[in-house]
Protein backbone atom coordinates (compact mmCIF):
# COMPACT_ATOMS: atom_id res chain seq x y z
CA UNK A 1 0.00 0.00 0.00
CA UNK A 2 1.22 3.41 -0.77
CA UNK A 3 2.17 5.49 1.86
CA UNK A 4 0.74 9.33 1.45
CA UNK A 5 2.89 10.93 4.13
CA UNK A 6 6.33 10.21 5.46
CA UNK A 7 9.68 11.66 7.26
CA UNK A 8 13.20 9.58 7.10
CA UNK A 9 16.84 10.75 6.43
CA UNK A 10 17.67 9.75 2.80
CA UNK A 11 21.34 9.50 1.87
CA UNK A 12 22.78 9.24 -1.75
CA UNK A 13 25.88 7.50 -3.12
CA UNK A 14 27.33 7.57 -6.36
CA UNK A 15 28.35 3.79 -7.54
CA UNK A 16 29.69 2.04 -10.55
CA UNK A 17 27.81 -0.98 -12.19
CA UNK A 18 30.42 -3.16 -10.34
CA UNK A 19 30.24 -2.10 -6.95
CA UNK A 20 26.43 -1.88 -7.54
CA UNK A 21 26.17 -5.68 -8.57
CA UNK A 22 28.40 -6.57 -5.26
CA UNK A 23 26.46 -4.65 -2.82
CA UNK A 24 22.81 -6.24 -4.26
CA UNK A 25 24.20 -9.45 -3.98
CA UNK A 26 24.28 -8.50 -0.12
CA UNK A 27 20.92 -6.96 -0.01
CA UNK A 28 18.90 -9.74 -1.55
CA UNK A 29 20.29 -11.61 1.99
CA UNK A 30 18.25 -9.39 3.72
CA UNK A 31 15.67 -7.57 1.74
CA UNK A 32 13.41 -7.66 -1.37
CA UNK A 33 12.26 -5.80 -4.90
CA UNK A 34 9.38 -3.80 -4.64
CA UNK A 35 6.01 -4.61 -6.63
CA UNK A 36 7.02 -2.28 -9.62
CA UNK A 37 10.61 -4.18 -10.48
CA UNK A 38 8.74 -7.06 -12.42
CA UNK A 39 10.94 -9.72 -13.00
CA UNK A 40 13.38 -8.06 -10.72
CA UNK A 41 14.15 -5.91 -13.63
CA UNK A 42 14.45 -1.78 -13.59
CA UNK A 43 11.15 -0.03 -13.76
CA UNK A 44 10.87 3.77 -15.48
CA UNK A 45 9.98 7.04 -12.99
CA UNK A 46 8.74 10.01 -14.79
CA UNK A 47 8.82 13.44 -13.17
CA UNK A 48 7.67 17.26 -13.76
CA UNK A 49 9.12 19.50 -11.35
CA UNK A 50 7.53 22.48 -11.12
CA UNK A 51 8.88 25.90 -10.34
CA UNK A 52 8.64 29.56 -10.89
CA UNK A 53 9.68 31.22 -14.25
CA UNK A 54 12.58 32.34 -12.86
CA UNK A 55 13.42 29.30 -10.88
CA UNK A 56 12.99 30.75 -7.77
CA UNK A 57 12.81 26.84 -6.05
CA UNK A 58 15.53 25.53 -7.31
CA UNK A 59 17.87 28.22 -7.00
CA UNK A 60 17.28 28.28 -2.97
CA UNK A 61 17.89 24.47 -3.19
CA UNK A 62 20.83 24.52 -4.36
CA UNK A 63 21.91 27.06 -1.81
CA UNK A 64 21.79 24.35 0.63
CA UNK A 65 19.78 26.10 3.39
CA UNK A 66 18.82 24.63 6.15
CA UNK A 67 15.50 24.44 5.21
CA UNK A 68 13.96 23.55 1.35
CA UNK A 69 11.04 22.47 -0.58
CA UNK A 70 9.86 21.10 -3.96
CA UNK A 71 7.43 20.00 -5.69
CA UNK A 72 6.74 17.49 -8.64
CA UNK A 73 4.54 15.44 -9.88
CA UNK A 74 4.91 11.53 -10.51
CA UNK A 75 3.95 8.89 -12.65
CA UNK A 76 5.44 5.40 -13.26
CA UNK A 77 5.40 4.22 -16.68
CA UNK A 78 2.32 2.14 -17.74
CA UNK A 79 -0.38 4.64 -15.07
CA UNK A 80 -3.36 6.02 -16.00
CA UNK A 81 -2.61 8.70 -12.39
CA UNK A 82 -0.22 10.85 -10.88
CA UNK A 83 1.21 11.52 -7.56
CA UNK A 84 1.82 15.52 -6.69
CA UNK A 85 4.17 15.60 -4.16
CA UNK A 86 5.33 18.28 -1.67
CA UNK A 87 8.97 17.31 -0.71
CA UNK A 88 10.85 19.46 2.21
CA UNK A 89 13.61 19.10 3.68
CA UNK A 90 14.86 20.32 7.24
CA UNK A 91 18.26 19.54 9.08
CA UNK A 92 19.16 16.82 6.63
CA UNK A 93 15.28 14.96 7.65
CA UNK A 94 12.99 14.45 3.93
CA UNK A 95 9.43 14.83 5.00
CA UNK A 96 7.13 14.39 1.48
CA UNK A 97 3.27 14.49 1.33
CA UNK A 98 1.00 13.27 -2.08
CA UNK A 99 -2.05 12.64 -3.45
CA UNK A 100 -2.87 10.97 -6.14
CA UNK A 101 -4.61 12.52 -9.00
CA UNK A 102 -5.74 11.99 -12.92
CA UNK A 103 -3.67 14.30 -15.04
CA UNK A 104 -6.69 16.39 -16.10
CA UNK A 105 -6.78 16.90 -12.10
CA UNK A 106 -3.15 17.79 -11.96
CA UNK A 107 -3.21 20.65 -14.67
CA UNK A 108 -6.68 22.17 -13.05
CA UNK A 109 -4.67 22.02 -9.66
CA UNK A 110 -1.29 23.35 -9.99
CA UNK A 111 -2.00 25.36 -13.55
CA UNK A 112 -5.55 26.66 -12.67
CA UNK A 113 -5.62 26.81 -8.96
CA UNK A 114 -8.80 24.19 -9.20
CA UNK A 115 -7.78 22.03 -6.20
CA UNK A 116 -9.24 18.54 -6.69
CA UNK A 117 -12.15 17.32 -4.09
CA UNK A 118 -11.57 14.60 -1.32
CA UNK A 119 -13.18 13.46 1.36
CA UNK A 120 -10.06 11.86 3.16
CA UNK A 121 -8.63 14.38 6.16
CA UNK A 122 -5.41 13.39 5.24
CA UNK A 123 -5.93 13.98 1.52
CA UNK A 124 -7.17 17.38 2.61
CA UNK A 125 -4.30 18.43 4.50
CA UNK A 126 -2.05 17.96 1.60
CA UNK A 127 -4.14 19.62 -0.95
CA UNK A 128 -4.36 22.52 1.95
CA UNK A 129 -0.47 22.60 1.84
CA UNK A 130 0.20 22.79 -1.87
CA UNK A 131 -2.49 24.90 -1.87
CA UNK A 132 -0.31 27.19 0.36
CA UNK A 133 2.53 26.74 -1.45
CA UNK A 134 1.08 27.91 -5.00
CA UNK A 135 0.00 30.74 -3.19
CA UNK A 136 3.43 31.64 -2.46
CA UNK A 137 4.69 30.81 -5.65
CA UNK A 138 3.29 31.04 -9.59
CA UNK A 139 4.56 27.89 -10.75
CA UNK A 140 4.84 26.10 -14.29
CA UNK A 141 6.05 22.95 -15.19
CA UNK A 142 10.45 23.47 -15.37
CA UNK A 143 11.91 20.38 -16.00
CA UNK A 144 10.96 16.78 -17.30
CA UNK A 145 13.17 13.83 -15.62
CA UNK A 146 13.15 10.22 -16.01
CA UNK A 147 15.45 7.53 -14.84
CA UNK A 148 15.13 3.93 -14.74
CA UNK A 149 14.60 2.47 -10.69
CA UNK A 150 15.67 -0.84 -9.20
CA UNK A 151 14.44 -0.77 -6.06
CA UNK A 152 14.11 -3.07 -2.54
CA UNK A 153 12.65 -2.82 0.74
CA UNK A 154 13.53 -4.33 4.14
CA UNK A 155 12.28 -8.22 4.32
CA UNK A 156 11.56 -7.18 8.23
CA UNK A 157 11.09 -3.27 7.99
CA UNK A 158 9.50 -1.55 5.46
CA UNK A 159 10.32 1.62 6.27
CA UNK A 160 14.18 0.79 5.30
CA UNK A 161 14.33 1.01 1.37
CA UNK A 162 17.13 1.07 -1.02
CA UNK A 163 17.20 2.52 -4.93
CA UNK A 164 19.56 2.40 -7.74
CA UNK A 165 18.83 4.73 -10.55
CA UNK A 166 20.79 5.36 -13.83
CA UNK A 167 20.06 6.46 -17.16
CA UNK A 168 19.03 10.02 -15.73
CA UNK A 169 17.08 11.82 -18.46
CA UNK A 170 15.82 15.76 -18.86
CA UNK A 171 14.31 17.97 -21.04
CA UNK A 172 12.89 21.51 -20.66
CA UNK A 173 10.91 21.60 -23.86
CA UNK A 174 7.83 19.46 -23.95
CA UNK A 175 7.36 18.91 -20.74
CA UNK A 176 4.69 16.74 -20.71
CA UNK A 177 4.29 12.90 -19.77
CA UNK A 178 5.12 9.49 -21.55
CA UNK A 179 7.16 11.71 -24.54
CA UNK A 180 10.42 10.63 -23.23
CA UNK A 181 11.87 12.48 -25.92
CA UNK A 182 15.02 13.97 -23.84
CA UNK A 183 17.81 16.15 -24.82
CA UNK A 184 20.09 15.20 -21.37
CA UNK A 185 21.63 12.36 -19.64
CA UNK A 186 22.96 14.44 -16.38
CA UNK A 187 24.82 10.99 -15.43
CA UNK A 188 27.80 9.25 -16.99
CA UNK A 189 27.30 5.57 -18.30
CA UNK A 190 27.57 2.83 -15.83
CA UNK A 191 27.09 5.12 -13.18
CA UNK A 192 24.19 4.69 -10.71
CA UNK A 193 22.64 6.43 -7.81
CA UNK A 194 22.17 4.46 -4.84
CA UNK A 195 19.64 6.15 -2.18
CA UNK A 196 19.18 4.89 1.38
CA UNK A 197 15.82 5.94 2.56
CA UNK A 198 15.57 5.05 6.61
CA UNK A 199 14.04 6.11 10.15
CA UNK A 200 16.57 4.70 11.82
CA UNK A 201 19.96 3.64 11.88
CA UNK A 202 21.19 1.71 9.19
CA UNK A 203 22.16 -2.77 10.07
CA UNK A 204 25.35 -3.53 10.84
CA UNK A 205 25.17 -5.81 7.69
CA UNK A 206 25.12 -2.75 4.83
CA UNK A 207 27.46 -0.47 7.16
CA UNK A 208 30.11 -3.10 6.92
CA UNK A 209 29.31 -3.96 3.02
CA UNK A 210 29.36 0.11 2.18
CA UNK A 211 32.84 0.35 3.96
CA UNK A 212 34.18 -3.06 1.96
CA UNK A 213 33.03 -1.76 -1.33
CA UNK A 214 34.36 1.81 -0.60
CA UNK A 215 31.19 3.10 -0.96
CA UNK A 216 30.80 6.83 0.35
CA UNK A 217 28.18 9.21 0.49
CA UNK A 218 27.79 12.19 -2.11
CA UNK A 219 25.63 14.73 -2.51
CA UNK A 220 23.63 14.76 -5.59
CA UNK A 221 20.12 16.31 -6.77
CA UNK A 222 18.90 15.51 -9.76
CA UNK A 223 17.06 18.68 -10.49
CA UNK A 224 19.68 20.82 -9.06
CA UNK A 225 22.29 18.77 -11.09
CA UNK A 226 20.02 19.56 -14.28
CA UNK A 227 19.58 23.15 -13.34
CA UNK A 228 23.52 23.90 -12.69
CA UNK A 229 24.22 22.03 -16.44
CA UNK A 230 21.21 24.40 -17.86
CA UNK A 231 22.81 27.50 -16.12
CA UNK A 232 26.26 26.64 -17.35
CA UNK A 233 25.33 26.31 -20.78
CA UNK A 234 22.95 29.15 -20.76
CA UNK A 235 25.55 31.07 -19.48
CA UNK A 236 27.98 30.35 -22.14
CA UNK A 237 25.53 30.94 -24.87
CA UNK A 238 25.01 34.41 -23.93
CA UNK A 239 29.29 34.63 -24.01
CA UNK A 240 29.50 32.97 -27.51
CA UNK A 241 26.16 35.63 -28.56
Amino acid sequence: MAKFSFKRVEKKYIVTKSQRDELLKELLLYMEYDKYCVGEKTYKIQNIYYDTPDNVLISKSIQKPVYKEKLRARKYVGTQNCFLEIKKKADGVVGKRRITLSLDELDDFVLNGKPPVREKFIDKQVIKEIQYLLNLYPVVPKVYISYERLALFDKEDSEFRITFDNQIHTKRNNVVFDQDDYEVNILDEGLYILEIKSVRNYPLWLVNKLSELKIYPHSFSKYGTEYKMYYINKKKEKQNA
